[in-house]
């Protein structure tokens, strides 16, 4: 049961993300849905992210409204890369809050945080360790350089880090430093059950030219270059040699778009594809109850949970996804969807026509995945576990000792 009620000595909360809605991404949804959900609560939490002129102008990420609300902070960044954004004002900005909860990678602001907590050993640091930061080239260079230098005292000076999965965390960076072992906690991120259900969206077959009869296939994800491990050249590929009657619809916008178009037409499947771009957050649930088979085929570590994997589970469909850790945590082969190796395009295919092929299995798999969903993802329960943990870091006043 939500408080409203909690007075306004409420412990002061500030969450630090790279990004944040209307950009699409797995942190910032994350971020955002901590963030109103203990605002429900009764909590006084404000959150702090980039104002970077890459990432769409600021929007309230709810029906009928213009800008942030007052508790969102855009920061001006000095120096923005990517997801990267230096903002060493962080530091003065936070002063005040008696905790900080940092969602991380976030290189250029995590710094300043971290500065923070090792001059103020009495601000509770809870950390959300996401992902590991992975790239090829120069950024690869740069990335491994901070896991050996600056990753351990980072982690080290956290009062918690909190990971989705024990899956993930076994092979995770974090595994390698032992010295944080005993503040690592499982807090598996959530999904609204009520919005994402199963249904019959009958009309949305209509207004995209299907046939009742034409199997729906979906992928939702962002088609911008920060997102280039989700897979869509390897979908693509296996789905150019499926004979089977099928749709795939395509949910999600960025600069990648006409060049996935293009590969469409390469494969001689453009016909059976259509791109919708982005849709709003009202309107995203009904393409997963439009939707038979959602497919999921990241392939790099990057893709550590799955939060369109749980949506899907949700709204009561199977899921045909790579099998990389944290991702098993969501879709469990053989029981709510399929797993098959990464960047493996003949295992998708094969997946892929199972479950065409197989319209008793794929729906035992979207009840089962339902059923999964509801016994482990409710959000309610999950941000009390949240609440609890920062309640005990509070009261810690973060009194340990750093290396």
């Amino acid at each position: 049961m939500t408080n409203k009620c909690m007075s306004a000595s409420s412990p002061k909360i500030a969450h630090v993300v790279c990004t944040y809605p209307p950009y699409r991404g797995g942190m910032g949804k994350v971020a955002f849905e901590y963030t109103e959900r203990l605002r429900e609560r009764g909590y006084n939490v404000h959150v702090f992210t980039s104002l970077d002129n890459d990432h769409p102008q600021p929007l309230l990420v709810k029906e009928g409204g213009t800008e942030d609300p007052e508790y969102v902070h855009r920061i001006p960044a000095v120096l923005s890369i990517g997801n990267a954004s230096v903002m060493p004002s962080l530091f003065q900005r936070l002063k005040g809050f008696d905790l900080v909860h940092l969602h991380y990678p976030f290189f250029g602001g995590a710094e300043p945080v971290i500065v923070r907590k090792a001059l103020r050993h009495d601000q509770g640091l809870v950390m959300t360790y996401h992902m590991d930061a992975s790239a090829t080239g120069a950024r690869g260079a740069i990335f491994e350089a901070h896991k050996h230098v600056l990753f351990p005292w980072i982690a080290n000076r956290c009062d918690r880090i909190l990971v989705s999965s024990k899956d993930y965390y076994e092979s995770s960076n974090l595994k390698q430093l032992s010295s944080i072992s005993d503040r690592v906690e499982i807090h598996p991120f959530g999904v609204d059950l009520k919005r994402f259900c199963p249904g019959d969206k009958p009309l949305l077959r209509m207004e995209l030219g299907l046939k009742p009869n034409v199997p729906i296939l979906l992928f939702v994800g962002g088609l911008d270059r920060a997102h280039h491990f989700k897979g869509l050249p390897v979908l693509f590929e296996a789905l150019k040699d499926v004979m089977n009657t099928f749709h795939l619809v395509v949910v999600g916008s960025g600069e990648m778009k006409e060049t996935y178009e293009s590969l469409t037409r390469l494969h001689k499947i453009d016909d059976r594809v259509t791109f919708v771009g982005g849709v709003s957050e009202e309107d995203l649930p009904r393409y997963y109850r439009a939707a038979d088979i959602h497919l999921f085929p990241s392939t790099r570590r990057a893709e550590a949970f799955g939060l369109v994997a749980l949506e899907a589970a949700a709204s009561g469909i199977p899921t045909i996804a790579s099998s990389l850790p944290g991702v098993r945590s969501v879709v469990l082969d053989g029981e709510t969807g399929l797993l098959v190796p990464p960047e493996d395009v003949g295992a998708l295919k094969q997946a892929i026509e199972l479950l065409l092929t197989r319209t008793d299995v794929r729906e035992q798999l979207g009840r089962s995945a339902r059923l999964h969903a509801e016994a482990h993802f409710a959000w309610e329960p999950l941000i009390t576990n949240l609440e609890q943990t920062y309640k005990s870091v509070i009261e810690q006043q973060s009194k340990r000792e750093y290396k």
